[in-house]
């Protein structure tokens, strides 16, 4: 367990958090749980890539990684539920990172809201495209929800293709795609892929097939779509057919839902204020919405929200401060609010 690839996600995690945050919030942040502190800890660490790539990892799952840490003395108790890499710890995590890094393209934070639906949508229409091109009509699906379905026969009206220059287009624009980059592994992908007289792996029996850590092929894997979303983004008249996989462009914006109606109305001009009584909220939980705004969207304005003055003064606190909690930067700040210093460490982190 302790030199597990997801043991080491943990460790890296301790390093950035450097003993600031408790264990819990990296049980947060791998989980993807979208509360403000989360997600401000995604950004304030540099841990955004990593954002909702272990939904399934639990409290007691963690738990036996920490302790398995501390007993190689990789870490060391801070508090009570916070640890700081030792350097026996650290000289492991760059040993361990640099046989086996992080995939760059690893992205979680901006794709995790489009990552598992990209998944089904893919890799049904290409076990659906494989049967129709080799004239197969009796064969179970491997996506089961009907909305799944009625897409598929939307993606194949719109495509406006037989089925033999359908399936010559979509593998064509496949390879293109992970050709591009030398730095992924296509079979990673291609093993969990459904066609004729093919049956895909499940992601356990493909890291057992290529002889890898599951929680290494788990990732691999996350990076490849994640790749994959950010290529057919960027260049979709490259990727006619793939494109049509996306959802809504609006699902790949970073942002819950709850705060983007939040911005609809800042950009309408609402104040503070009103965008309160207006959505019947707490005044903390759209200062919340803001936060995570000014995280999001580079040109977002914050001079509405705290003045030049007060800004560089906490800029300047958040370089002495101990350490990034809020408390020890606002004692340098006194006149600064908890929610200034909190924008001002989003648009200057």
């Amino acid at each position: 367990m302790a030199n597990s690839y997801l043991s080491m996600i943990v460790l890296y995690c301790l390093h950035r958090m450097d003993g600031q945050r408790t264990i819990y919030s990296i049980l947060h942040l791998l989980n993807g749980k979208k509360s403000a502190q989360t997600i401000q800890d995604a950004h304030f660490f540099q841990l955004t890539k990593l954002f909702n790539t272990f939904s399934l990892l639990n409290r007691s799952d963690l738990e036996q990684i920490i302790s398995a840490l501390n007993e190689q003395a990789y870490i060391s108790r801070h508090t009570e539920q916070s640890y700081q890499v030792t350097s026996a710890g650290l000289k492991q995590i760059n040993d361990f990172f640099n046989m086996h890094p992080i995939p760059p393209e690893l992205n979680g934070w901006r794709f995790h809201n489009v990552t598992e639906l990209f998944w089904e949508r893919i890799s049904l229409a290409i076990q659906v495209i494989s049967q129709l091109r080799n004239r197969e009509s009796k064969y179970l699906p491997i996506q089961k929800k009907k909305e799944l379905h009625q897409w598929l026969k939307t993606f194949l009206y719109e495509s406006q293709l037989s089925r033999d220059e359908l399936a010559k287009r979509i593998y064509d624009e496949l390879v293109r795609c992970l050709e591009t980059n030398h730095h992924i592994d296509p079979v990673i992908f291609v093993k969990r892929l459904t066609g004729f007289q093919i049956i895909g792996l499940t992601e356990k029996q493909a890291a057992w097939n290529l002889d890898m850590d599951e929680d290494a092929y788990h990732i691999q894997f996350l990076g490849i779509l994640h790749y994959m979303l950010e290529m057919i983004e960027t260049k979709q008249s490259d990727f006619p057919l793939l494109r049509l996989l996306i959802a809504d462009k609006r699902d790949i914006v970073p942002l819950t839902q709850s705060s983007n109606r939040t911005f609809d109305l800042l950009k309408k001009g609402y104040s503070l204020e009103e965008i309160t009584h207006i959505r019947n909220l707490k005044k903390s939980t759209i200062e919340d919405h803001i936060v995570e705004i000014a995280l999001n969207v580079p040109d977002f304005d914050i001079s509405t929200f705290v003045n030049k003055e007060k800004k560089e003064l906490i800029l300047i606190a958040v370089e002495t401060a101990a350490s990034k909690q809020l408390k020890h930067i606002r004692e340098l700040v006194p006149n600064a609010d908890y929610f200034e210093i909190r924008l001002v460490m989003a648009r200057g982190w």
